[in-house]
């Protein structure tokens, strides 16, 4: 049923008779309703927020992605170079400019500049969340009204890998954004059939689709093109497209991408197109790139996991949904994931995120069949995925917990408190899951959600030392060595969060490289891991030199998952150590 008809059902009176003959809402009633939907606004955001701000001020950079982005930034506003992105001395040509420019912007408006820490490189990434979420609660009101709107977004807006794409300052959030809001518009544009729109529509969907290429190439326009022609070919009519305005967008699309497209050519010749289009893009699709290969259907599998809590609810929904493929708002949202979903399953490289712009959709099909009254007498099998959603949450929480204790041998008490927290709410949504319908326990769980990610994300991850080698690195240097600017030299570890957290100088290479290093001039330091010291003492004798170990740093490399045993190494005439 439509917002409109939800809306009319609620109605009664002679006003709303008299209103209704003249085949419009009452004013009155239009504010009222205006109003609910700024409230069901204001408490997403809030929700929202509640879900994604623990951790997102207190994690260090995250090894490989977010620290590559944000350390291209940081060099792109210390050099003022924003055309050509630069990691270290190497372009980094993977992706187009957009999330370096509204990256930069970000830095920028903190008023710290390049040095700012990495939660001001996240912020793009957290208004794109946000607004994604708003923008799926816009889409779900055109196509199913008022609460399965506020149900689908609050899905989107609890599940797991938005969360995690909201506090990496990389493309995915940000795409997510661009990708809705031209969904938004095709939305829009479906349910007006034969009705003209004005043209802010249609530059809306241009614009989002040029915005979207310079963030991450063309993947949001393949998506409406997919959802585009899906409806069509089920509808065996094109005449609504006509509203896309395509003599009058496409020039704006253009007018978005080609200039920087023009630049970066003139910069770098065919270097960009051949490393972003051919072996980034066409690269992930005949082969699994960096160990990131999986078998059709891995993407099918991790949903199951990263959009907790909402996949029981999702699972749940199928029924509803095929009962009721004919209507257009359900048809609309089936051709927004299966083509799209189908593609990614066959290409050969697959992060769990890749399938996320598809996630809105099945959000509000999920939030619909809820709506409906379907779910409020569930089946056995229905209760049971949710039983386990919160079972899942109950063991993650103690889990957490756990892990803390196993690392640290201390748990923090506030660690404590939470694990009992989620434990009890969990408990509650299995009690709400067996005695009540979906909609009461669904409500609890998200509110499991809360508490989960702020035990995590807030507590736990960011004071798990050994996740966090590259900022104990920097400060074992800052502590030990006396010399105010050593240069640095790290074997055996070459991840981007070095150059982030010790700085761009900082330089990687093997043992004997290190070795040679060492022997330079000036104040040196050499990062040694253990797998590389052979190395390094061998050549270190050869050239008649010896080290003095400062310190030594145990860590994890999050990029490959290694386990690194990094020794602080300086002449024994060299850097001195500080203190007494």
């Amino acid at each position: 049923m439509s917002e409109a008809a939800q809306l009319g059902a609620r109605e009664s009176g002679p006003r709303a008779d008299e209103a209704r003959a003249r085949g419009r809402v009452p004013s009155a009633i239009r504010v009222d309703e205006e109003a609910h939907v700024w409230r069901a606004r204001l408490l997403l955001v809030l929700f929202f927020l509640a879900c994604v701000l623990p951790g997102f001020f207190t994690l260090p950079v995250i090894d490989r992605d977010e620290a590559r982005f944000a350390q291209a930034t940081r060099q792109m506003v210390e050099s003022g170079d924003f055309i050509t992105p630069r990691l270290g001395d190497e372009p980094r040509y993977k992706k187009p400019i957009g999330i370096y420019w509204l990256q930069a912007a970000a830095v920028e408006m903190t008023g710290m500049g390049a040095q700012a820490p990495i939660w001001a490189y996240r912020i793009p990434s957290l208004l794109a969340a946000c607004l994604a979420v708003l923008l799926t609660h816009a889409v779900g009101l055109r196509l199913f009204g008022a609460r399965a709107a506020f149900w689908g977004a609050s899905l989107l807006a609890a599940c797991i890998v938005l969360g995690g794409e909201s506090r990496l300052a990389k493309t995915d959030a940000t795409l997510l954004a661009c990708a809705l809001a031209g969904q938004f518009v095709l939305a829009r544009l479906y349910l007006a059939r034969g009705e003209r729109l004005a043209l802010g529509w249609p530059l809306l969907f241009w614009g989002a689709m040029g915005a979207s290429i310079l963030i991450k190439g063309p993947i949001a326009p393949m998506l409406a093109a997919f959802t585009a022609i899906g409806v069509s070919l089920w509808d065996r009519d094109w005449r609504w497209l006509k509203g896309l305005r395509p003599l009058v967008g496409v020039p704006l699309m253009l007018a978005i991408v080609l200039p920087w497209l023009i630049a970066i050519a003139a910069h770098s010749g065919a270097d960009f197109f051949h490393e972003a289009i051919g072996k980034d893009l066409l690269g992930k699709v005949a082969a699994g790139q960096e160990s990131h290969g999986a078998p059709p259907g891995a993407h099918l599998a991790a949903f199951l996991v990263i959009f907790w809590p909402g996949a029981a609810l999702a699972v749940s929904a199928i029924p509803w949904v095929w009962a009721n493929r004919g209507e257009p708002a359900v048809r609309f949202c089936l051709a927004w994931i299966v083509p799209f979903w189908i593609v990614f399953e066959l290409t050969a490289t697959k992060l769990p995120h890749y399938t996320l712009p598809a996630y809105p959709a099945i959000a509000l099909l999920a939030g619909a069949a809820l709506a409906s009254g379907r779910l409020d007498r569930p089946s056995w099998w229905m209760r049971t995925l949710v039983v386990m959603a919160a079972v899942g949450g109950i063991v993650s929480g103690l889990a957490l917990a756990a892990a803390f204790y196993w690392f640290e041998s201390r748990v923090p008490a506030e660690a404590v408190v939470l694990a009992i927290l989620a434990a009890a709410i969990g408990a509650i949504v299995i009690w709400q899951a067996v005695r009540a319908g979906m909609a009461s326990a669904y409500r609890v769980l998200l509110a499991q959600a809360i508490v989960l990610y702020t035990l995590g994300f807030g507590v736990v991850a960011p004071r798990l030392d050994l996740l966090w080698t590259s900022p104990r690195l920097a400060a074992a240097i800052a502590a030990d060595v006396a010399c105010p600017d050593p240069q640095v030299m790290v074997a055996g570890f070459s991840e981007a969060s070095l150059l982030f957290d010790i700085g761009t100088g900082t330089q990687t290479g093997g043992g004997a490289q290190a070795a040679d290093f060492l022997a330079g001039p000036g104040c040196r330091v050499a990062v040694v891991d253990e797998r590389q010291r052979p190395g390094f003492d061998a050549r270190l004798a050869e050239l008649g030199h010896a080290a003095r170990t400062l310190d030594t740093v145990k860590g994890l490399n999050l990029g490959n998952g290694r386990l690194l045993t990094l020794d602080l190494l300086v002449a024994p005439d060299g850097a001195g150590t500080k203190g007494p």
